[in-house]
């Protein structure tokens, strides 16, 4: 017998099978969406007596609500990226007060330590008084602190209609002895105003650049003085702002101060231009003898700065800024006297100078990131200020700073810091005086 003859049956059998498989699954799928209508039938029927006889359902206002968590990508100030998520229950570090206002406490524990090859009696930058050469008295130096911790709470309450909120900042820098606790910002908002003391309106700390040492970089002002603001903008990228500041103790009227500030599309960085305008004044002095040996004088101190800060890639970005003042020793840190006297005629004579500072950052991988800058000051030596001040060692003709840090962040809240500065000055009769230094720092923020 051939095979195909053999073969022939069991085709036939195999056939018979299957079609008899798929009709019992047709079958079978026919009850299956029978039983499915009959079902969506008598669901209808109870939802039509439900209505019926029962009210609406509202949602109870004590029901537990599901907060919906959300994942965004940000880039800190740093330029590196991190991932934040919502969270479902407040902060740990916030909290409301009795009469509503929502709290939240922040700041950071820092500790610093410096080797001082040659500078300045103290642990942080004094550019303006370190050593002169063949005086050094402050060289070969071992410092260590930890009066820079920081404490810090941000008060927020909507008030029929008004945004309110304050602030009170303080560290541990106060006293002869810098253990004590000094304010560094107090103030209250309502709406476009603030009232208190914060950082001066003249300066611009966002443009600067990166420093561990914590009395800042030469070449800009951290100014934190009592005032009257008010803040508004332009359009989405200008705003502005108008101040009335308390001065030197001794000026009749505050200091106005302006602000019009340029925010870079994108994220890229700012801008800013600035104005001071502020009184230089002499109250009358007598020595012994009740001879007059200070004017009775006052002139009109001002100042004009401009700066900017860009992120030209995510990882790159360079800063810089310039301010030229007369007559003032407030607003930008390290300058020379305000004005001196004539011992002659008691006249005063302004000081008046440049400053400027200029670096960059770069992140090298997301946990280290690097800055490199440089700081200076240029006082005019052709002024009767100038001609002076030649007889005091004090003042300075020029002063130039330089520094290179390193900052490491293993996990967010911790940053280690590493940082070598050198700077010179130079007083108006020539003398000069070197600043060389190395610090460190470690810090926990919250």
């Amino acid at each position: 017998m051939s095979s195909t003859l053999i073969r022939k049956p069991f085709v036939v059998q195999g056939l018979a099978m299957i079609v008899a498989a798929l009709m019992m699954n047709n079958a079978h799928a026919s009850s299956e969406q029978e039983q499915i209508q009959q079902l969506r039938a008598e669901v209808n029927e109870l939802r039509a007596l439900l209505e019926q006889y029962l009210p609406p359902i509202k949602q109870q206002s004590d029901a537990p609500k599901v907060v919906e968590t959300s994942t965004t990508v940000i880039a800190n100030n740093d330029n590196a990226q991190k991932v934040t998520t919502e969270a479902t229950q407040k902060s740990p570090l916030g909290f409301s007060t009795a009469s509503g206002a929502q709290v939240q406490l922040y700041g950071f524990l820092r500790g610093d330590a410096s080797y001082q090859v040659k500078g300045g009696d103290g642990i942080f930058n004094r550019i303006n008084k370190v050593d002169l050469e063949g005086q050094e008295k402050n060289s070969d130096r071992f410092y260590s602190t930890a009066t820079v911790t920081r404490f810090g709470l941000d008060f927020k309450a909507p008030v029929e209609g008004a945004k309110v909120g304050a602030k009170l900042e303080v560290d541990f820098r106060g006293g002869s002895s810098n253990d004590t606790i000094r304010i560094r910002h107090a103030y209250l908002t309502y709406n476009d105003w603030l009232f208190g003391q914060t950082t001066s309106t003249f300066l611009a700390t966002d443009v600067q650049p990166e420093m561990l040492d914590f009395n800042s970089p030469l070449g800009i002002g951290t100014f934190r003085t009592p005032m009257v603001r008010y803040s508004g903008k332009l359009d989405s990228d200008i705003s502005y702002a108008i101040a009335l500041e308390k001065s030197n103790d001794d000026n009749r009227v505050p200091a106005f101060t302006s602000k019009l500030k340029y925010d870079f599309a994108e994220g890229k960085g700012t801008s800013s231009a600035r104005v001071l305008l502020t009184e230089a004044r002499s109250k009358a002095a007598f020595d012994k003898d009740h001879k007059q040996i200070s004017a009775n004088d006052s002139d009109l101190g001002w100042g004009v700065a401009v700066g900017a800060k860009y992120k030209f890639t995510d990882a790159l970005q360079a800063m810089i800024d310039y301010s030229h003042v007369k007559g003032d020793s407030k607003f930008l840190l390290y300058s020379n006297n305000a004005f001196n006297v004539n011992p002659n005629n008691l006249d005063i004579h302004l000081n008046e100078f440049d400053a400027f500072t200029a670096g960059a950052s770069y992140q090298i991988t997301p946990k280290l990131r690097s800055t490199l800058a440089y700081g200076a000051m240029f006082a005019d030596d052709s002024n009767d200020f100038a001609k002076q001040a030649v007889t005091d060692a004090t003042q300075n003709k020029t002063l130039q700073q330089g520094w290179w840090n390193v900052m490491y962040s293993p996990v967010t809240p911790i940053t280690f810091g590493l940082e070598y500065i050198y700077g010179e000055r130079k007083t108006f009769d020539g003398q000069k005086g070197k600043d060389s230094r190395v610090g460190a720092m470690a810090r926990y923020s919250f």
